[in-house]
């Protein structure tokens, strides 16, 4: 009962009452409720923010449970050598033979008080390497302990992979029985070194998470969520994808299974069965690491509707005398595999009913399939229907595999290959189905490796293994990441018996040999081929494999089956090492950067080396500079030919696809017309023979593409050698080791600054090579986006002659609309974007690093001490690197805080930007898609540059470091934070992408600015802290900021001191009667802005005239009318709340019911605490214009009220135009979801579609049913994209509440309404 009454009070602490029934039906107990994850949370709480605040705070529940074990854990770090010592001292010598069990278990249990000093560590290991005639690389230390090597790879790790061959012998009498699972056993030395780095890695994870939690406690502030930042992206998740392609029946399922130690994980080896779907292998990283786990992602119900239709089509096609229209046999396979003998002669309808996807209701809510499984041969039983196409079964079983996008498989007990590796079975040419289509492509331009996989009795005859490789060539070679080829040929055991055993592997051996040689021999005829590749040293590898012979030795040692080459591939790939070392350096850089701005008080040392690196920065930007516009110069002029000799042979391009020689024009159509409907795209169906795609968009591209091929592959390689740009990143450098010897007291700085530069570099590759994939397959993606119109305008052709009239269309195009110099401007602009990122991420990461090591105040940098985790990262590094480092760290109680200045303490430290004193003026825009309510518009304001800007609209000031977007809106004051204080001012919520704002403005309403009462309120994650102002004027409070979150204007409750003040004046009809109408006034503080309460003011018109007054906060006043007989006015007083909510309303309303031979209207204010006294008046002349209708939405700012009718009408005429002039549907498909109006399933599909195109395409689908769906959309899209509606149907809108008061001159530099203005331009 005590189990149960622990997660009771758990629960009603955290004020989740709501949730004990649900966890008591579920019987979880104490150890159940510690053991919570992710996937149990999703059903205890559906709801996700519920489950998000209850994730939240069971996590650090657990944190701090389990801190007492971490506090010991971490410990253990100092008895590390220790445990390599005796484990490298358990034997003499080394063989090839695995260490024992019994050394293992002494290495473990060693008492830890006997850690040897670090010389006999190195000695010890010194000597155990040198027992194997190896010995360890000689290494350069510097004054900061770093081994240094020349890596082509950036790294932290300053370690080199150590080269030591284990002589050995294997156990060749050993049966298979006994080995079946048997996985890899590494060496005894090295298996040690690496269990001494992964267990290092362990410590130090132990050790952020320390100071992790000690994150956890503290407010937020920008220096506090830039070291949980660092700490979350510790992890590298980015993996490695070897993709493995081979012809049906080559083997690859048996390879892979071999490979990783199993026998029946991956389906394999029935006779007319084969691999299906993709699938992915991976190692199991989850909680439950011990299971196997399947994860099936499914196409969705949608997709496989389209897919029978398109068979449907196929069928009934009637033209036979084309060779392409024959029925093909894949078609009929997917029918029979999931309908069985219901499939023959079934209606797409019957073939859709649900009763045949009962066993798979996943599929039909569009989730993944999950099994977790104990052994592999389970897990490999229940998938089979999901990969498998068996056409020689007796007996019918219905398979699932034609519903199967993809399938992930996670592997136990196979992180040395897989940790950070994905093995991906891929079929060789794609798939006609969209989905898979685009997975298949996005897998295979991942591809760090390709394993093409053949017969070895076939390896250089056979055509498919060649054409994959010719069909997938551009996709991973210059439009993707490919770095190496391996051709892997399998069955190497399949030869004629022979008498003797020595015979059999002379003839295999012999084989082999012949085979490699041939193979290498074939790859270098492919001059097509080779041309993609640079020809780096490796970059084709040939292997000759059993996978019969690894496991059963009957011919072959384990060796010469070269299965273990394959492994080694793998884990060289999988770079365990590199991954520890730089996940250990940079946490050590992290924690050198908080222990350093501690125990330093040096600024002018500081200031000195800062001065030093900003110019050295500066400098090396310069160079990378230079080497980008030398790439733009050299593509510029390639593009420029191939714009030349792509108009001149252009006919001879398009011809070359749409009629090809030998191809009879009826009997073409329907290529030509698929081609037109898939965006000049066709992808031949059927297993009848191996035929590519014909795609026309490559085509038209293909003189540029040749044109530029050389330079792409001198510039971007994938392989050998660098290329200039990259080049350049390797070699950029701070040279931060150079300034140790002079500044010893800021060399934790540098430290810091080093492992910031190597981890920014790092990513810079990793960037270099994904837009280098978008660059290059730019101009096929420009020609096809300009040749879209066309196509469809093509495919629409029917009847006699569609042919040639299709012909002529796509023809007339291209001539007429300049497609090559477009796709020429696109690919330099894709140039001018990566020179700019480039730049851009060197310049801002490592200045605002800089910033942080080096101008932040210290003692206001991290409050918690971190020198016990200092000295024991500190230790590890050193350990792990092999060296002592020469950096010391005293403690220093007596820290020196030098004065701040707004410089000093930002979030950027002291840029010296010089800025104008002066403001400069913005208009800001309404960004709908982010405006999360309808009351609520969201601010976007663009500042060019440096400087101080103000909103029109709100009058804030931003002082901005940099060009930025500024994205702000006004939101609700949390009554229950203010206690004794009260709003002088609106809270706004502020965003700033590029971080930089330096200073905030709020606007205030004090008469007096010398009034001591005000103070900046700062909310973050529902706490608030009260922030001084630097200074006060006349109309701001001003004050410096480190992050960008809520901030507003408090004084104190009680004060009573009179504020400057608003009287705004909205008229609006009585209801149908337009002879009487409503005077609404609303008093409110001058801060507030003018723009949110007309946004507010449904269907009113907004009356300028002099706005401003005094008014004492929560003061009783009256309004009083005159020169209107029959007016009345409600109520008689009203208070002056000193209102700062999002809502606004009127403090009075007027009521006229007759106007007619009325000139003017006098209202004056009259202050009831001082004998109705004046404190406002106006003369409001009656020939102001009465509110107008507007067409689409007679309410400004309410929903609009709109013409069902009308508005179908303008969806059906303009579905063409708006596919191309919406730029961001999702904002509309969100409005549509959120009504019910499309379901999850469409919304998923939507969300999923690539461009803004395909979205639009697949939402006007959907609503092509009409009514009501249709009549929201409209009503969406008039939401968010008013001037699309606008420019298509010639409607004058009504303009939005910004522009509408800037229009107007609504807006004013001071004060919004001084000057008395009408309501015309």
């Amino acid at each position: 009962m005590a189990s149960f009454d622990f997660f009771r009070d758990k629960l009603t602490e955290w004020n989740h009452n709501d949730l004990i029934q649900r966890f008591e039906d579920e019987e979880i107990d104490e150890e159940g409720f510690l053991s919570l994850e992710e996937t149990d949370l999703m059903k205890l709480i559906p709801k996700a923010g519920p489950r998000c605040r209850f994730r939240k705070k069971h996590n650090k529940y657990l944190k701090k449970r389990q801190q007492h074990n971490d506090d010991m854990n971490i410990q253990e770090a100092t008895s590390l050598s220790a445990s390599i010592k005796d484990s490298m001292c358990s034997s003499g010598n080394v063989t090839g033979e695995m260490v024992s069990q019994e050394s293992c278990q002494k290495a473990i249990i060693k008492p830890r008080n006997q850690t040897p000093k670090r010389s006999e560590t190195k000695r010890s290991i010194d000597k155990r390497f040198g027992t194997l005639g190896e010995s360890v690389p000689t290494t350069d230390i510097s004054v900061v302990g770093e081994t240094v090597y020349d890596q082509s790879e950036p790294s932290t790790s300053k370690i080199r992979p150590l080269q030591v061959n284990i002589p050995g012998k294997r156990k060749s009498d050993e049966t298979y029985a006994n080995k079946q699972t048997k996985k890899r056993q590494p060496g005894a030395a090295v298996g040690i070194t690496e269990r001494f780095e992964i267990e290092t890695k362990t410590e130090v994870k132990k050790i952020m998470q320390r100071v992790e939690s000690k994150l956890d406690d503290l407010p937020s502030t920008k220096l506090i969520d830039f070291l949980r930042g660092k700490i979350q992206k510790l992890e590298k998740d980015k993996k490695e994808i070897v993709g493995v392609f081979g012809k049906t029946g080559a083997g690859k399922s048996f390879l892979i299974n071999t490979i990783l130690g199993e026998t029946k994980l991956l389906p394999s080896g029935n006779q007319g069965a084969c691999t299906s779907v993709m699938i992915q292998v991976e190692a199991n990283m989850t909680d439950s690491d011990s299971k196997y786990i399947a994860e099936i992602e499914f196409i969705t119900e949608k997709e496989w509707k389209e897919e029978l239709w398109s068979i449907f089509s196929d069928i009934s096609y009637k033209d036979r005398n084309d060779e392409d229209q024959e029925r093909d046999d894949d078609d009929d396979e997917k029918i029979s595999a999931l309908y069985g003998k219901d499939g023959s002669g079934a209606t797409l309808e019957e073939l859709m009913d649900r009763k045949h996807f009962r066993e798979i209701p996943e599929f039909r809510l569009s989730v993944k399939k999950i099994f977790l499984c104990d052994t592999a041969e389970e897990l490999s039983e229940k998938i089979t229907c999901y990969t498998r196409s068996d056409t020689q079964s007796d007996t019918f079983k219905r398979q699932y595999w034609p519903l199967v996008k993809c399938i992930t498989i996670k592997v136990p007990n196979s992180k040395d290959l897989l940790e950070h590796v994905v093995l991906v079975d891929l079929p060789g040419n794609g798939d006609c189905n969209k989905s898979r289509d685009e997975m298949w492509k996005s897998f295979v331009g991942n591809c760090s490796a390709v394993w093409i996989v053949s017969d070895i009795a076939r390896a250089t005859s056979e055509k498919e293994s060649w054409e994959i490789l010719d069909s997938t060539v551009s996709l991973f070679g210059p439009g993707g990441e490919c770095r190496s080829i391996s051709f892997i040929c399998t069955k190497t055991d399949d030869i004629e018996e022979n008498n003797q055993k020595a015979d059999a592997r002379t003839c295999i051996l012999r084989r082999n040999e012949t085979t490699k040689k041939q193979v290498r021999d074939k790859f270098n005829k492919q001059k097509e081929m080779k041309k993609h590749f640079s020809g780096g040293k490796d970059f084709l590898q040939v292997f000759t494999v059993s996978s019969k012979e690894y496991q059963k030795e009957k011919h072959l040692p384990q060796e010469e089956t070269e299965i273990p080459k394959l492994q080694e591939f793998l884990r060289n790939l999988n770079d365990r090492r590199t991954r520890s070392s730089d996940y250990v350096s940079g946490a050590y850089g992290i924690l050198s950067l908080i222990q350093g701005a501690k125990s330093s008080d040096t600024t002018d040392s500081k200031e000195e080396v800062c001065q030093v690196l900003e110019q050295r920065l500066k400098d090396e930007i310069k160079s990378i500079g230079q080497t980008m516009d030398e790439a733009y110069e050299t593509f510029e002029r390639c593009l420029s030919e191939g714009v030349r000799q792509s108009e001149e042979s252009c006919e001879k391009l398009m011809n070359k696809v749409i009629a090809p020689r030998g191809k009879k024009g009826s009997g073409y159509h329907k290529v030509v017309k698929t081609l037109c409907k898939n965006g000049g795209v066709y992808k031949p169906k059927g297993k009848r023979e191996r035929r590519m795609e014909i795609n026309l968009n490559d085509s038209l591209a293909s003189c540029m593409i040749k044109l530029i091929d050389e330079e792409f592959k001198r510039y971007f390689p994938n392989e050998g050698k660098r290329g200039p740009i990259r080049e350049q990143i390797d070699t950029f450098t701070l040279d931060t080791n150079s300034l140790f010897g002079k500044n010893p007291k800021v060399s934790l700085h540098l430290i810091f600054l080093k492992t910031e530069e190597t981890e920014l570099k790092t990513k810079l590759i990793c960037d270099l090579r994904e837009k280098k994939k978008k660059i290059y397959c730019t101009l096929t993606e420009s020609i096809k986006d300009s040749m879209r119109q066309c196509y469809i305008r093509a495919s629409e052709h029917t009847g006699k002659d569609s042919l040639k009239r299709m012909k002529d269309e796509l023809h007339h195009h291209m001539k007429n609309n300049n497609i090559f110099q477009k796709a020429k401007e696109d690919m330099l602009g894709c140039l001018i974007n990566l020179k700019e990122h480039i730049v851009m991420q060197l310049k801002c990461k490592l200045q605002e690093s800089m910033d942080l090591s080096l101008k932040t105040s210290n003692r206001s940098f991290f409050p918690d001490d971190v020198t016990v985790e200092y000295n024991k990262m500190k230790m590890c590094y050193e350990k792990l690197m092999g060296s002592s480092s020469t950096v010391q760290f005293t403690p220093r109680l007596d820290l020196h805080t030098k004065t701040t200045t707004f410089e000093s303490q930002s979030g950027n430290g002291r840029k010296r930007v010089q800025v104008s004193t002066s403001i400069t003026m913005l208009n800001p825009e309404i960004v709908k898609e982010l405006t999360t309510h309808n009351r609520n518009p969201t601010y976007r304001l663009q500042c060019p540059k440096a400087g101080l800007f103000q909103c029109s609209s709100t009058e804030l000031v931003f002082l901005m470091e940099g060009k930025g977007d500024v994205i702000y809106m006004m939101t609700q004051w949390d009554s229950s934070l203010l206690g004794s204080m009260t709003p002088a001012g609106p809270l706004f919520s502020i965003d700033c992408p590029e971080q930089s704002v330096r200073q905030l403005h709020l606007p205030h309403c004090m008469c007096d600015e010398k009034d001591d009462n005000l103070s900046v309120a700062h909310v973050t994650d529902g706490n608030m802290e009260i922030v001084q102002p630097l200074k006060t004027t006349a109309t701001h409070v001003i004050v410096n900021i480190t992050h960008l979150s809520l901030f507003g204007l408090i004084r104190n409750w009680f004060s009573f001191i009179s504020v400057r003040s608003q009287v705004l004046l909205f008229l609006r009809p009585q209801g149908n009667r337009p002879q009487k109408r409503i005077l609404n006034v609303i008093l409110l503080p001058k801060n507030v802005p003018l723009c949110e309460v007309e946004h507010q003011q449904k269907g009113s018109t907004f009356i300028q005239t002099i706005s401003n007054c005094t008014l004492s906060p929560r003061g009783k006043y009256g309004l009083c009318c005159e020169l209107v007989p029959n007016s009345s006015t409600k109520p008689k007083s009203g208070q002056f709340d000193y209102d700062y909510s999002p809502n606004f309303h009127p403090t009075f309303q007027v009521f006229l019911d007759c106007m007619s031979g009325i000139e003017n209207i006098r209202l004056s204010l009259l202050d009831r605490g001082s004998n109705d006294q004046r404190v406002w008046e106006c003369l409001i002349p009656t020939d102001f214009e009465p509110p107008q209708i507007n067409l689409i939405n007679p309410n400004p700012g309410a929903e609009p009220e709109l013409n069902p009718l009308l508005g179908a009408a303008f969806v059906d005429k303009y579905m063409a135009d708006l596919i191309q002039k919406v730029p961001i549907p999702m904002g509309i498909a969100d409005r549509l979801f959120a009504e019910n109006m499309i379901q999850q399933e469409m919304y998923t599909t939507i969300r999923s579609a690539k461009t803004s195109q395909d979205q639009m395409r697949l939402m006007l689908d959907a609503v092509r049913s009409g009514g009501t769906v249709k009549y929201a959309f409209y009503k969406a899209l008039i939401n968010h994209y008013p001037y699309v509606v606008r420019d298509l149907g010639k409607i004058k809108l009504l303009l939005s509440p910004v522009s509408h008061l800037v229009e107007h001159g609504a807006c004013n530099d001071k004060i919004v309404g001084s000057i008395p203005r009408s309501t015309h331009t």
